[in-house]
C-alpha cells in the first residue's frame, strides 16, 4: 500500500514575515476563555472583538488575527494519489457533531449583559425563553436599553444570530428582622387628610363617584381604629364621608369628578356585582353609632339588589357580576358574605348564615387545589376561556384573592352562634392558613403576587402591557418578575392575627400574623406610604381576553402605592398587632 500524506499548514506560521499572534486573553473578563494563538478563524464579531468556536464553546481571537486572511493557508502533498490521509491543523478538525454544535451557536441569540452589581458576561440563547437572569439573592427588577436604567428593553424584534446589549437591575432581597414600635396612626391621619371631599386619595384605580368596595375597605379600617382608640375624629371622617354617599333618606349618590351630585339609586348604586355590596357592611356600625335610619333603609336597598343577582348553574353561590357568567371568584365572598352575615343578625334569620356555610363549602369543594392553594376563579358550566384545563378553574393562585378568602372567614365567625356551622368554617379558614404557609417567601416572610412562582421571571408580551394600560412598560415585550406583595401578605397577616388572638387555644398563628405584618411593614412600608400593591385583577370578561389568568396576565398589572386595597387590610392587620 502507498502512503500519500496531505499537510494543511497555516503560512503565516511558516513565513518570517508574519510574528505569532499575541494572545492578550481579553474574553477572560466575559467568561470565556481565549483561543490559541495560532487560532484565527472567525466565526461572529460583535463589540468586544472577533470570537472562535473551539471543542464546543466560544473563544476570543486575538486582534493579531486580522492580519490573516483565510487565503494564508495551504497543502502540501506528499506520496501518490491512493489511500490518501490527510493531517490538519487542530483548529480545522472538527467531526460533524461539532460542526453542528458550532453551526448551533451560531445561530444563537447573543447577549451581552451587564448589571449593576458589576456584573458583565457574553450569553448564547437558543430562544429567549432559555435566558437565565436569576441571581440568588436579588430580586430581578427589569432589562434596559441603557446603563442608567431609564427604558426597559423591547424583546420584541430580538432575532436568531444577532447580538445585543442589555443592562439589568437587580435589588437586593432583605433578610426580615423582627420589628417594634409600630405605630401607623399618623398614617391613617395623612391619607384621611389627603381626602378633603367626596374623591378619595386611597383610590388609584379610578374615580368611582359612586357607592364602592374600595371606599368600603378603607373606611373599615378607619371605624376599627375608632373603635379600639375613641379618637373621636375617626368616627367624625367616617360617619361625614358614608354621608357624601348616603343621602339623609337612605338614597345612594351619585357624583362626577366636577362635583355635580345627583341623588338616585339608579346612578348611586352599581347593580350586577357583588362588589358594590362590600361597602354596605359599615352601613350597620354607622346606624350603631348614630341610630339615624337613612343607613337602616341603605342596607335594605342593599339586601333587595344582592337578592336580585343570579346562582351560577348547579351551585349556590352568586354570579360575581351579571356579566361573569356562573363565575364564582374568591374574593366575592368578602364583597358579600360579612355584610350578609350580619343583615342575618339584624333580622334574627339565622338560615341565611345556613345558605352563607353552603356557599363556602361548595368553594371550598370546587376551587382548593390539592396543594392547599385556592384557584381564583370557577366557572360552572367550565366553558370559559381561561380555563385552560376545561375545568373551570382558573390557571393560577393569586394572592389577593386568597386574602379577600381568608379574611372574609375570620370576619364572618364572630356573626356565628357556637355550632357545627361555625365550627365548620373554623375548620376550613384554619385548613387554608396551614395550606398557605409552606409558600411564605423565607427571606422577606412575605407571599408573592403569584403565590407559588416565587422570583420567577417571565417574558410578557405588549398585549398585556397595552391592554391593561400599564405605561411603566410601555407597548413593549420585556421580562418581569413574580414579586413579593403587600395587599395580600397584609391580609394573610390580619387572618392569622385575628383567628390565632379569638380562636385557636395554644397555637402559632397570632406569632406567625405578627411576623408577617411586620414583613409587610419592613419591605413595603417606607416613607409614609404602602408600595407593592397590585392595583387590580380579575378575569375576563370575554372581551377582555388578555384577563387570562396567566402569570403574564399578573404580573403585568399594574403596582402602586397606597391604594385602598393593600392600605385597608395593612391598619386592619395593624390593629389586631397593636390592641
Amino acid at each position: 500500500m502507498k502512503l500519500t500524506t496531505v499537510f494543511t499548514v497555516v503560512a503565516a506560521a511558516l513565513s518570517a514575515s508574519h510574528a505569532q499572534p499575541v494572545n492578550d486573553c481579553w474574553s477572560e473578563s466575559l467568561g470565556f476563555p481565549c483561543c490559541p494563538s495560532s487560532y484565527c478563524e472567525i466565526v461572529k464579531t460583535d463589540s468586544h472583538g472577533s470570537w472562535g468556536f473551539r471543542n464546543n464553546e466560544w473563544c476570543g481571537i486575538s486582534t493579531d488575527c486580522e492580519n490573516i486572511s483565510d487565503e494564508e493557508s495551504t497543502e502540501i502533498v506528499v506520496g501518490n494519489e491512493e489511500d490518501i490521509v490527510v493531517i490538519e491543523s487542530d483548529s480545522n478538525v472538527e467531526d460533524n457533531d461539532v460542526e453542528d454544535e458550532k453551526n448551533k451557536f451560531v445561530s444563537d441569540i447573543v447577549f451581552n449583559i451587564k448589571d449593576n452589581l458589576n456584573n458583565e458576561k457574553i450569553v448564547n440563547v437558543a430562544s429567549l425563553e432559555d435566558l437565565d437572569l436569576n441571581v440568588d439573592g436579588y430580586h430581578f427588577s427589569g432589562a434596559f436599553e441603557d446603563d442608567k436604567y431609564t427604558k426597559f428593553f423591547d424583546f420584541s424584534n430580538v432575532t436568531q444570530s444577532n447580538t445585543y446589549d442589555i443592562f439589568l437591575k437587580y435589588d437586593k432581597r432583605e433578610q426580615y428582622t423582627k420589628q417594634s414600635g409600630i405605630d401607623l396612626t399618623g398614617y391613617v391621619d395623612s391619607l384621611i387628610e389627603r381626602t378633603t371631599s367626596f374623591i378619595p386619595y386611597w383610590n388609584k384605580e379610578m374615580f368611582k363617584g359612586t357607592w364602592n368596595y374600595i371606599d368600603g375597605v378603607f373606611l373599615n379600617s378607619v371605624i376599627n381604629l375608632y373603635k379600639k382608640t375613641n379618637n373621636e375624629k375617626y368616627k367624625d371622617f367616617f360617619i361625614k364621608y358614608v354621608n357624601y354617599y348616603v343621602s339623609e333618606d337612605g338614597t345612594f349618590v351619585h357624583y362626577t369628578a366636577d362635583g355635580v351630585k345627583t341623588v338616585d339609586n339608579e346612578m348611586g348604586w352599581v347593580n350586577g356585582e357583588l362588589d358594590t355590596v362590600c361597602e354596605s357592611k359599615i352601613l350597620f356600625d354607622a346606624y350603631e353609632m348614630t341610630g339615624d335610619k337613612r343607613y337602616l333603609t341603605a342596607i335594605e336597598f342593599t339586601y333587595k339588589k344582592l337578592m336580585e343577582m343570579p346562582y351560577c348553574y348547579n351551585s349556590p353561590n352568586f354570579w360575581h357580576k351579571t356579566f361573569y357568567i356562573n363565575q364564582i371568584w374568591l374574593d366575592g365572598m368578602y364583597m358579600y358574605a360579612p355584610f350578609l352575615a350580619r343583615y342575618a343578625l339584624l333580622k334574627n334569620d339565622l338560615s341565611i348564615l345556613d345558605d352563607i356555610k353552603n356557599q363556602y363549602a361548595f368553594i371550598h369543594d370546587n376551587m382548593r387545589d390539592e396543594n392547599g392553594l385556592y384557584h381564583h376563579g370557577f366557572d360552572t358550566t367550565k366553558t370559559i376561556f381561561w380555563s385552560k384545563n376545561n375545568d373551570g378553574k382558573s390557571e393560577n393562585f393569586w394572592l389577593r384573592s386568597m386574602g379577600w378568602f381568608a379574611v372574609s372567614l375570620a370576619d364572618i365567625l364572630e356573626y356565628y352562634p357556637e355550632g357545627e356551622n361555625k365550627e365548620y368554617l373554623k375548620s376550613i379558614l384554619e385548613e387554608l392558613l396551614n395550606g398557605i404557609l409552606p409558600y411564605q417567601d423565607k427571606t422577606t416572610k412575605m407571599f408573592y403576587q403569584v403565590i407559588d412562582r416565587p422570583e420567577e421571571i417571565q417574558l410578557v408580551d405588549k398585549f398585556y402591557f397595552s391592554n391593561l394600560k400599564n405605561s411603566k412598560y410601555g407597548n413593549i415585550n420585556t421580562f418581569v418578575s413574580n414579586y413579593v406583595e403587600s395587599s395580600g401578605s397584609s391580609m394573610l397577616a390580619y387572618s392569622f392575627l385575628k383567628y390565632g388572638k379569638v380562636y385557636q387555644n395554644g397555637g402559632n398563628f397570632e406569632e406567625i400574623g405578627k411576623e408577617i405584618f411586620e414583613a409587610v411593614y419592613k419591605h413595603s412600608y417606607k416613607n409614609n406610604t404602602l408600595s407593592d400593591i397590585c392595583i387590580t385583577a380579575g378575569l375576563g370578561p370575554e372581551v377582555k381576553t388578555y384577563r387570562d389568568g396567566t402569570l403574564s396576565y399578573y404580573l403585568a398589572e399594574v403596582v402602586g402605592d397606597d391604594d385602598a386595597k393593600g392600605v385597608g387590610p395593612f391598619i386592619m392587620a395593624f390593629i389586631e398587632y397593636n390592641y
